[in-house]
């Protein structure tokens, strides 16, 4: 039986434990006890012979170990280890360029500096402990590095650690010669960091290089040279890995630490790893279509902290530098890409090629970027070569024909961000990559923006045609990575702890990009549903952070790559362009990014150049500064409710945090909220604030906003103009009451904002359901408003989610049913060739509640249009915007040919957009047995399921009603594969263990999650064990919302039905 194994007793046990037993005649040859015994003792006799012959060879043979001092004079080393490292570093086999040579003359020396040759210190050389293995790639010898095995797999469990933060010395340059190797799954390296001390450290602190599992041989540090000295002065050190090998140490000579202005190059080789976890340098493989097989490539991911996996350096965004990158790569690997223009090619050795790039701007290590592959590039170069910079897609031969929607889009945005930030983009090209396996959906490396292939590649193939939805991702994508050409690359945080401050900007532009490119897509509308959503749910409980807090450790590193720091962020940045108008935040903008180009910043540096523009534009009162207004936005979590009552006259104003799973009068949390407001009588016309409830005031008090003749109940007041403050809305019954009277004259915005304040204001029982379920019927008539059914949608799925497996499920789908049945037998599953992008939007989302609450003219020609694509598996009938809800619904109300045909199509499509659509629905099938099959085999390296898809995928069955609890089974069984499966780049096992939570409800449900959380920390995975812990909130809330909710929500939902005479079936 294949895979099996024979044990003790004559069993044969197969892989799966099944045992079987062999009654069979005996069979061998006879062996006597005497002979045995004889046979026995030669044996012996001839391993002791051998034994003393190995040891008498090796010990004549080979020298006795030198131990390796603090500090070794070249004397010394001149003596005793005469094969040491004594090149020039003009001749050095590591690549100094010129104007680093140049460097080395111009800058000044101390008076003390060394002369005589005798105590110049030349570097360790390798000990001879150390295997040095033949090098298989350039020059430099291998060092097997402990941590990787012999496949050059990555051994050491991933461990949170703590963030070092080491002054006293600043890199200028870095020239990087580096070879990826896919078959040994190393990088062979070296590399020469030209430092200098930090003017604003006084102390003498030692050179710190942040590594990991990386192995460094043939250290040196010589002097800058002054004048026209030419002759090299090397530098007495010591060196060492520090504290868990995360860290390289140089200690130079303490005499040294009078120099101020000390200038040195620091050269060393090094070895680290090519992992296959999508992180620092990872390798990565597609099928060729022509030759049908397997084609590798070598990609980067750096950011946040990976650059130390790759090569020794200063990883940190505050350590900016300029690097000069050279690749050496095997024959058969077609091109090489970085971050700059490639200026020279040359044999390196027979079959290895060496590229050689321009030196980058100055900037963090997290944007160095390189590819060595045989993909190929669209040509677009060649046709547009007037135009600058030049821009080039790069993708695998079948994939060209997808990549010219996204060359417009960078045509589109480029003028656009060089004209609103005043600074012409530099770089004279930029390439656009799409990776086949890539962590995050796109990164922004300077010069050389990588994506995973469903964020750039949209095919123009009418079968293969992306919905509307997908080309606005893409679109928005591209925006937000060409931004951070101005914010992020060029001028950079100071720190992780301002993340918010980069990709808020970059996000924020994004949206004013594709608004300029594509208005008819009114995506500024989308934004106050969309951002609003994602920051909001997030930012709703205990668990929350604030946006700018202390980043401690390699895991706080990565969760703050959230929507917090995303979307919080882009509202926010949104909030203060309303605050101070439009002119003074882009005048501001502009001056920040001229004053720190090519520098770092805190937020605030933008703090003053707002108060200052505001100020001279009149939008910001003179007693107002964006400081004092701000801080409370970024430096505590949540975000406020402003409680609304009329008083006579007057508008009274309160605030209180808002928080799941109720509301806490004991929290004390205050923000500096912006008020803006409407009534009947009173249309503002512009977002600029005209009242401020600030933190210390325990009301505010706007006089005389309604007359006697208008004070009554037909009134209508509303707040949060455009919803341009990141706050909730409760008003008193009166207003609450006109505002459903008059829903239908209110503008478009204000009208989504009211529902989806409504829901989630019941949800934390601030208001009780009636209130946001009278605001739901208003979709039975709304049939056509696109942005009420979008605002919907996030407060309906929390409801789904919780009533799904209880009874008062069928009178709520009853309820929604009769509410969606107007706008589908409107729509239906049809899809016309001359609707506008929204419409073709608002028509899945309408598809997709109808089939999501069962309706039968959904459900019933969905299944009909699956199997008739079923019939011709070569063309496919469906169409592009209808696909998710049809591909699912089908799944769901079918068996396993469904699903193996759409997995079998999974596996054939070209299209990135389609793979995820059908991703997604193959965790839509009701069968127990193909959901735990699912799951497996994103494990499964063989499967066709990416490394990052594996989250989707599994968000695909733990959303599934039937799935969850198999979801759940699968985490807790296979937590130590998983976790050494995709490893601690991407947080991909905490985005698993968020999705489970949402049908938590119950006690036993958090039992669950305790002991799964008892054995993460058994195993040591203390980031896991950490989200689970986040997780437990989420779980606690629910059964919170259970528990005190539930039976109101029920009682509701029955008396409307009852009233309306809702069919239940």
């Amino acid at each position: 039986m294949e895979g099996g194994y024979v044990n003790e007793g004559g069993q044969l046990k197969t892989k799966n434990g099944q045992k079987y037993v062999f009654n069979g005649p005996p069979s061998g040859v006879y062996v006597s006890k005497p002979c045995l015994v004889v046979t026995a003792f030669i044996m012996v006799v001839i391993l002791i012979f051998s034994i003393l012959i190995t040891y008498f060879v090796t010990s004549h043979g080979l020298g006795k170990p030198e131990a390796n001092p603090s500090y070794i004079t070249a004397q010394a080393q001149s003596k005793e280890h005469p094969e040491g490292n004594s090149t020039s570093v003009a001749t050095a086999q590591f690549h100094v360029p010129d104007w680093l040579k140049d460097n080395f003359h111009t800058s000044t020396s101390s008076p003390n500096r060394i002369k005589d040759e005798e105590n110049v210190v030349v570097p360790p050389v390798v000990k001879e402990e150390e295997k040095t293995i033949v090098p298989p790639v350039g020059d430099i010898p291998v060092v097997k590095s402990e941590g990787v095995n012999d496949d050059g797999d990555d051994i050491t469990k991933p461990t949170d650690r703590l963030l070092q933060l080491h002054e006293g010395w600043r890199p200028i340059h870095y020239s990087i010669v580096i070879e990826p190797n896919v078959e040994t799954s190393t990088n062979n390296g070296s590399l020469v960091i030209e430092i200098e001390r930090d003017a604003k450290i006084t102390s003498w602190e030692p050179i710190v290089l942040d590594v990991y599992n990386v192995s460094i041989s043939n250290v040196r540090v010589i002097r800058s040279l002054e004048g026209n000295e030419t002759d090299e002065v090397e530098l007495d050190f010591d060196s060492d890995y520090g504290e868990n090998n995360d860290s390289f140490v140089v200690k130079l000579n303490p005499s040294l630490a009078s120099e101020t202005q000390l200038k040195i190059a620091l050269s060393l080789d090094f070895v680290s790893q090519v992992t296959d976890t999508l992180q620092g340098v990872y390798k990565t493989s597609y099928i060729n279509p022509d030759t049908k097989k397997t084609e590798w490539m070598i990609s980067t991911q750096f950011s946040p902290i990976d650059a130390r996996r790759a090569f020794p350096c200063f990883d940190r965004p505050d350590m900016k530098a300029n690097f000069t990158i050279s690749i050496v790569r095997n024959s058969n690997m077609s091109m090489a890409l970085s971050n700059m223009p490639k200026y020279h090619s040359d044999t390196h050795r027979l079959g290895y090629i060496r590229d050689e790039f321009m030196t980058t701007p100055k900037m963090p290590t997290y944007l160095v970027a390189f590819i060595v592959s045989n993909m190929v590039d669209s040509q677009y170069a060649n046709s547009d070569g007037q135009l600058f910079p030049r821009v080039e897609i790069w993708t695998r031969p079948n994939f060209v024909d997808m990549t010219n929607y996204a060359y417009k889009m960078v045509r589109k945005f480029l003028p656009y961000y060089e004209e609103y930030f005043g600074i012409k983009n530099k770089l004279p090209k930029i390439d656009l990559v799409s990776v086949p396996d890539f962590g995050f959906g796109a990164m922004e490396n300077w010069g050389l923006i990588t994506f995973r292939d469903s964020a750039l590649l949209v095919p123009e193939d009418q079968e293969l045609a992306s919905s509307s939805e997908h080309m606005q991702y893409v679109a928005q994508i591209i925006a937000h990575e060409l931004a951070h050409f101005w914010f992020g690359n060029c001028v950079t945080p100071k720190s992780w702890d301002d993340l918010w401050l980069k990709e808020g900007f970059a996000c924020y532009m994004s949206y004013k990009a594709l608004n300029q490119a594509h208005p008819e897509f009114q995506i500024m509308d989308t934004f106050t549903v969309l951002e609003f959503k994602e920051s909001m749910q997030h930012d709703a409980d205990n668990t929350s952070h604030a946006i700018s807090f202390d980043v401690r450790s390699t895991s706080d590193v990565r969760r703050i790559f959230d929507p917090i720091s995303y979307s919080k962020g882009t509202i926010l940045l949104r909030m203060l362009n309303s605050i101070v108008g439009d002119e003074a935040f882009r005048s501001a903008t502009q001056d920040l990014l001229k004053t720190f180009a090519y520098a770092n910043i805190d937020r605030n540096d933008l703090w003053v150049f707002l108060t200052r523009h505001g100020h001279e534009m009149g939008t910001l009162p003179k007693e107002l500064n964006v400081k004092n207004i701000m801080d409370s936005w970024i430096t505590q979590p949540g975000y406020p409710v402003v409680n609304v009552e009329r008083r006579g006259a007057n508008l009274v104003l309160r605030q209180e945090r808002y928080l799941l799973p109720a509301r806490n009068p004991l929290d004390k949390q205050r923000w500096f909220i912006p008020i803006t407001f409407e009534t009947d009588d009173l249309h503002k016309g512009d977002n600029i604030p005209t009242h401020w409830l600030t933190k210390d005031q325990e009301e505010l008090v706007i006089p005389d906003v309604f007359t006697k003749e208008t004070n009554n109940n037909n009134t209508v007041l509303y707040l949060n103009l455009n919803r341009q403050g990141y706050y909730r809305v409760n008003y008193d019954s009166v207003s609450w009451l006109a505002l459903k009277k008059n829903f239908t004259l209110l503008p478009r915005i204000t009208r989504a904002q009211l529902l989806d304040d409504a829901l989630h204001l019941s949800q934390a029982e601030y208001l009780p359901y009636d209130i946001p379920l009278t605001f739901l019927l208003e979709l039975y008539t709304s049939v056509d408003d696109e942005l009420l059914w979008s605002a919907a949608k996030p407060g309906l799925n929390y409801l789904i989610y919780n009533l799904k497996r209880e009874p008062a499920y069928e009178t709520f789908r009853a309820f929604m049913k009769f509410i969606v049945r107007p706008a589908f037998d409107h729509y239906g599953l049809n899809e016309p060739d001359n609707e506008s992008h929204l419409q073709l939007k608002h028509r899945a989302l309408v598809a997709n509640f109808a089939c999501k609450f069962n309706y039968d003219r959904c459900t019933q020609v969905a299944q009909m249009r699956f199997r008739e694509w079923m019939r011709d598996a070569k063309k496919n009938p469906i169409k592009p915007n209808l696909k998710s809800v049809i591909y699912c619904t089908a799944l769901s109300e079918g068996s396993y040919p469904e699903w193996y045909f759409a997995y079998k199509q999974y596996k054939r499509t070209t299209s990135a957009s389609e793979k995820e659509e059908i991703l997604t629905s193959l965790g839509c099938t009701s069968k127990p047995w193909l959901l735990s099959k699912y799951l497996n085999m994103t494990i499964n390296s063989t499967s066709g399921i990416l490394k990052q898809d594996g989250a989707l995928a599994f968000r695909a069955v733990a959303t599934n009603a039937i799935g969850y609890e198999i979801a759940f089974d699968f985490l807790q069984t296979n937590i130590k594969e998983i976790a050494d499966y995709y490893g601690d780049g991407f947080s991909t096992l905490t985005e698993m263990i968020k999705s489970l939570t949402i049908y938590m409800n119950k006690d036993y449900h958090k039992q669950q999650l305790q002991l799964l959380a008892a054995n993460c920390h058994k195993l040591g995975l203390k980031a896991v064990e950490s989200a689970i812990n986040l997780a437990m909130e989420q779980v606690n809330d629910n059964i919170y919302w259970r528990t005190h909710s539930y039976d109101k929500l029920k009682s509701f939902l029955e008396s409307i039905v009852s009233e309306f005479q809702i069919n239940i079936f």
